[in-house]
């Protein structure tokens, strides 16, 4: 093992693996966002009838998250110090949005909300190795 592969081993690989993980879902959800800005209506069965129900406003919210989303993913793979704090306040919004529109789209939900998570874990515990080390 040289000295490039010891560098890019174990936990110094964790941030490069959140950042793909960031940008990914960010991708995911920008792009589910903009279909849903297009075709975003929906019908609800209820016991009083058939409604329409529109989700335009809640879809640019998503595009936005999902934008910034991808945007914090970027800049975690420069490894820049506020490239974390920056990822957390951009992550943490996009899980909220997106478990606003689990109902109408719940396998990519998961998915995304899952994405999320472990690369929010895996900069937690890159942060918590790098202080101890």
């Amino acid at each position: 093992m040289d000295v490039t592969e010891r560098s890019l081993a174990g936990p110094a690989r964790r941030p490069l693996l959140a950042a793909a993980l960031l940008t990914v879902a960010g991708l995911v959800d920008a792009v589910s966002a903009w279909t849903h800005t297009r075709h975003g209506r929906f019908a609800v069965a209820t016991a009083d009838g058939v409604y329409q129900v529109d989700l335009g406003a809640w879809a640019w919210a998503h595009l936005a998250v999902g934008g910034a989303v991808v945007v914090a993913g970027l800049a975690v793979f420069t490894g820049r110090r506020w490239a974390v704090p920056l990822a957390f306040c951009c992550v943490l919004p996009a899980i909220v949005v997106d478990l606003l529109l689990f109902p109408y789209a719940p396998v990519r939900t998961v998915v995304v909300v899952a994405l999320d998570g472990a690369a929010l874990r895996l900069l937690v515990r890159h942060r918590r190795t790098t202080r101890a080390g």
